[in-house]
């Protein structure tokens, strides 16, 4: 059975992107005999080739210079090149570390990104526990960002306008009786969530689960991805709530590391990024919790 008919104008598109990849610059006519030469059987005059040059002007894709009037490529292939580089690098540094936190924890652990405006799950490692969370997140798929702790963390990172316009084509749907559904109350939530430095998903996508989350930051300290620990509501009382979040900071703070980010030299800016510690457990679990932050420390330096 015969797939379906490739589409020309693709073929087209993507053999203009690669014959101007050749020079710093190309006139229309230049251009136009390039891209014949690469497309058997497929003709393209000037007039077409302009048409096209038009739409990757529009994109962003393409430049026309005033003076010459000669066409190139813009930055932004490269920027699209850079993303996938970093997603790449991003889960090989962020394994092992992704691993640990479940050996030591038990529990389920994601790493997740944004790709565009979608929540993408990079990474994932099952609770090897005989209860364990039974969640729908799949590596690769996407996720509704406003009711997942990994989701609050990346959206609660991200610069006014663009949290607006995702927020403005996604719906915030009921999935439980604990999700977030006015505008007004999940951007308090955000505000929250930036200045503890860390996310909790109170069974708002799930019922019946509980999420840790903490930011990951790049060489150019912006937040790039979000790593959480998932655990069974029985398991995770508030009271349990220190524990998790000190290991997933810690392991958020050396995925960031193995990322090139460097923590601010200053005082002050270091206050500003630094999770904000909540008395909401008794002293056995602060020493639970020290003890295993000092446990997944141990690991993660070796």
């Amino acid at each position: 059975m015969k797939g379906p008919a490739p589409i020309k104008a693709v073929f087209k598109t993507m053999k203009i992107l690669e014959c101007l990849s050749y020079e710093r610059s190309l006139g229309i006519t230049e251009l136009t005999d390039r891209v014949s030469a690469h497309l058997d059987g497929i003709p393209m005059d000037k007039s077409t080739v302009y048409r096209f040059l038009v739409s990757l002007i529009d994109l962003g894709f393409v430049y026309q210079d005033p003076q010459t009037e000669k066409y190139g490529l813009t930055l932004k292939l490269f920027e699209i090149g850079m993303s996938v580089l970093e997603r790449l690098e991003l889960w090989r540094e962020a394994e092992p570390i992704v691993k640990e936190i479940a050996r030591v924890t038990g529990e389920t652990v994601h790493l997740a990104t944004l790709d565009e405006d979608e929540l993408v799950y990079l990474g994932k490692v099952e609770s090897t526990r005989t209860l364990r969370v039974s969640m729908m997140s799949r590596v690769g798929r996407s996720s509704p960002a406003y009711c997942t702790g990994v989701g609050k963390i990346l959206l609660a990172y991200l610069p006014r306008k663009r949290l607006d316009r995702i927020l403005k084509k996604e719906k915030l749907v009921q999935y439980t009786d604990k999700t977030i559904v006015r505008r007004a109350d999940l951007d308090r939530e955000l505000l929250s969530i930036r200045e503890k430095g860390y996310a909790i998903d109170n069974e708002e996508h799930e019922v019946g689960v509980r999420c840790v989350a903490a930011p990951v930051r790049n060489n150019n300290s912006a937040v790039c991805a979000a790593v959480s620990v998932s655990v069974p509501t029985v398991r995770l009382h508030d009271k349990e709530i220190p524990r998790y979040r000190d290991i997933i900071v810690q392991a958020a703070e050396e995925i960031s590391r193995r990322m090139g980010y460097r923590a601010p030299q200053s005082a002050e800016d270091a206050a500003s990024q630094r999770p904000r510690r909540e008395v909401i457990s008794d002293s056995d679990s602060d020493s639970d919790s020290d003890s295993d932050s000092e446990k997944l420390k141990s690991e993660l330096v070796r």
